[in-house]
């Protein structure tokens, strides 16, 4: 396997928002906020609800659930 062209690649545009990180790979690409729009409400919810905003801790937890990928939205 070469190195150099299955190697992983630097992100040319990372940002935070409450304490998440994207990384995009398109540089021409809208800044996050403008891309996120009205989804920064609902990050907010999420991240603000503590002084201390987000923090990682432990394993992800995982279900399986019959439903469809519309009921995170509904």
């Amino acid at each position: 396997m070469d190195k150099n062209e299955w190697s992983l690649t630097q992100v040319p545009r990372l940002e935070n928002y409450g304490g998440l990180i994207f990384g995009c790979l398109d540089e021409n690409a809208p800044p996050l906020a403008d891309y996120l729009g009205d989804m920064t409400w609902y990050l907010d919810l999420i991240s603000k609800k503590t002084q201390g905003g987000l923090e990682v801790r432990g394993e992800p937890q995982r279900w399986i659930i019959d439903s469809n990928w519309k009921l995170g939205a509904d």
